[in-house]
Parts: C-alpha cells; sequence; structure tokens
C-alpha cells in the first residue's frame, strides 16, 4: 500500500519552522500565510523605504557673480607751457623808452594779430615835442599801408586806456585825449608820414 504524504505546505511550514523569525514578523512560504488572519493585512512599507534612504539636502545653485573689467587709468595731461610773452623790438636812437612804453608795446605786440612783424619807433630827438618821443613815453607802430592794422592797434589802446597808461593818439591826421572823447583833426604837415596816415603814434603817461 503507498504511504501517505504530508501536503507539501506542511512540509514546508515544518521546514521553515526551525529558521528564526523576529518578533512580530510574518513567515510566508510559497505564497502561503502562516496566520490565516494575517492574509487581510497588507503593511505600507513606502514610510519605511523613505526612511532608509538618506537624501541629502539640495545645495542651491549659485550664479556666477559677472566679471567686472577694471576701469582705465586716465593718462594725466601734461602741464600746459605758459604763453610766450612777446617783447616788443623798439627802434631807439636817443636812449631806451620808458619802462611804460615798453610794457605797453609789449601787450600790443602779444594782443594784436600782426603788430610782431612791424617797426615800432621810439626815442629821438625832437625840437618840436620834447614830452613826446625824446621823454622816452611816445611810440611810433609803422603799419605802412595797412591801416586795418593801424585801426587793430588803435583799438586795443582805447579798450586798454588806463591799463596802458595812453595819454593821447594820433592816427590818419587826428587826435584823441580821452578814450569817450572826440577825434579832432589835425592840421596839414605835409607828408603822410607827418600826418600820421602810416602809422599810430601813441604818446604814454609818465
Amino acid at each position: 500500500m503507498a504511504k501517505h504524504r504530508a501536503p507539501r505546505y506542511v512540509r514546508t511550514k515544518k521546514a521553515l519552522a526551525g529558521v528564526p523569525v523576529a518578533a512580530g514578523a510574518t513567515v510566508v512560504g510559497l505564497g502561503v500565510l502562516s496566520s490565516p488572519a494575517s492574509a487581510a493585512t497588507t503593511h505600507d512599507w513606502t514610510g519605511a523605504a523613505q526612511s532608509a534612504v538618506a537624501v541629502a539636502p539640495a545645495t542651491p545653485a549659485v550664479a556666477p557673480l559677472p566679471v567686472v573689467a577694471p576701469e582705465p587709468v586716465a593718462t594725466p595731461l601734461p602741464p600746459i607751457a605758459p604763453a610766450p610773452t612777446a617783447a616788443a623790438e623798439i627802434t631807439n636812437s636817443a636812449g631806451a623808452v620808458q619802462p611804460r612804453a615798453q610794457a605797453a608795446a609789449d601787450a600790443v605786440v602779444a594782443a594784436v594779430p600782426g603788430a610782431a612783424g612791424i617797426t615800432i619807433g621810439g626815442t629821438r630827438a625832437s625840437a618840436a615835442d620834447p614830452h613826446g618821443h625824446p621823454s622816452g613815453l611816445a611810440l611810433d607802430y609803422m603799419v605802412g599801408t595797412d591801416a586795418a592794422l593801424g585801426d587793430a592797434i588803435v583799438a586795443h589802446h582805447l579798450a586798454h586806456w588806463d591799463e596802458l597808461g595812453v595819454e593821447y593818439v594820433i592816427w590818419q591826421q587826428r587826435i584823441l585825449t580821452s578814450p569817450t572823447g572826440v577825434w579832432k583833426a589835425m592840421a596839414d604837415r605835409g607828408s603822410p608820414t607827418a600826418n600820421h596816415m602810416d602809422h599810430p603814434h601813441v604818446n604814454y603817461r609818465a
């Protein structure tokens, strides 16, 4: 007669009976639960799985700082050289002119375009006007036929009358004794130079 064999699941259960099981754990073998009551019980393993995984905190991405180019260093400008002071060349035949006359001629040459290239007459002997050229306080600005240059020299004296120490101006047979005065006609002396047609004559105060 054939021997009766226990069901497979019974042997499996007996085989597993010797395996140590942690307290509270459910033993499952070949799809057969050890307790029918535990079949209706389900367990959510999500939390356990999540707790078992260590999640490193995310490091926020840091945007790189913009690269700022250094500002160019301004190159210092070279010092401005002082404007040269023009020294008027005065033709004298009776000694040097007075400092006031020399300073006035220097100012005219420096300020009036074209005046630096003309002849400036200074001292000379004269019996008719001892307070003029013989005194060293009179100058003749010889402009020749350049009447426009003569007008510019006269205009400069009018604009700086007190500064230059002007006493009177003679130009084109007329005389002016004040910057706010009126030009007065003079007598004919017989020649363009004697009538001051080719040069302004300026007398300066002592």
